[in-house]
């Protein structure tokens, strides 16, 4: 039976870049409508598969001179290559014996779109919180910018999630702190998406992860690099590639190159 260091091996291996483990557990208190066993009822261990955007995709943008560079791998590209290595990954442990189930992110406008299969099932379609997933799995934290934060990528990353009966040994959440508030974020935002006077807290079962105040409407209508999420209404644009984004991003690269 592979154990947790086969399975990191074999993510990276498709083409991850960080993976981590989340046992089912940590999900015991979330919603049915995103709770990995309303989807697997005997999932034991959720995977969290990230990938990078490259820090050369955001160059024409922050140049001026080139938006299709980072555009090009998101949505389309990236997704696309994302859904190729979970797939294999997948295979792998399918492979061994064992069940996998691969998801990516998807909008949340798309729940309840269907009929519940008994009175006591959410209707599909079950959407995991993939940043609580990936929070879960010990691979870093939500920014106060409420974008999602590794320490090896900062903001540039995307994840896909794999659960499996497989009981395998857990990653920590992650204790550090990648975030410092320093308001670069807020500063670069254009639309004034973004709110510091308006914290707000949102609670999970592993812990708090906490951000400013994002007004969405603002947001959707950014013209500094957003690229909008296909067949949603209500979720935020991806923002990697977005001032906010790239000043963030920028922010965590000078503080890295400072701290070696």
């Amino acid at each position: 039976m592979p154990d947790a260091k086969v399975i990191k091996e074999w993510a990276l291996e498709c083409g991850a870049d960080i993976v981590g483990i989340a046992p089912v557990e940590r999900f015991r208190e979330v919603n049915g409508d995103e709770n990995p066993r309303s989807i697997k009822p005997d999932t034991e261990s959720v995977i969290v598969l990230g990938f990078r955007y490259l820090n050369g995709a955001l160059r024409g943008i922050e140049n001026g001179s080139n938006w299709g560079t980072f555009s090009g791998c998101d949505p389309a590209g990236m997704s696309t290559f994302m859904q190729e290595a979970t797939y294999h990954f997948c295979r792998k442990i399918e492979s061994a014996g064992f069940e996998a189930v691969p998801l990516i992110r998807h909008s949340y406008d798309l729940r309840n779109q269907g009929v519940p299969v008994s009175p006591d099932s959410p209707a599909p379609d079950v959407i995991i919180n993939m940043e609580y997933a990936a929070f879960a799995a010990g691979l870093g934290e939500l920014g106060m910018g409420k974008l999602f934060l590794t320490p090896q990528f900062g903001p540039r990353q995307v994840f896909s999630a794999v659960l499996t009966e497989l009981k395998l040994e857990a990653d920590e959440t992650f204790s550090g702190s990648i975030c410092d508030a320093c308001g670069e974020c807020l500063k670069h935002c254009p639309a004034a998406a973004l709110n510091a006077a308006n914290e707000r807290v949102e609670t999970f079962p592993a812990g708090t992860m906490r951000h400013w105040a994002l007004r969405v409407e603002s947001c959707q209508i950014c013209q500094t690099g957003t690229s909008p999420r296909p067949y949603s209404l209500g979720l935020e644009p991806n923002r990697v590639g977005a001032a906010c984004g790239r000043a963030c991003n920028r922010h965590l690269e000078v503080k890295k190159h400072e701290q070696r």
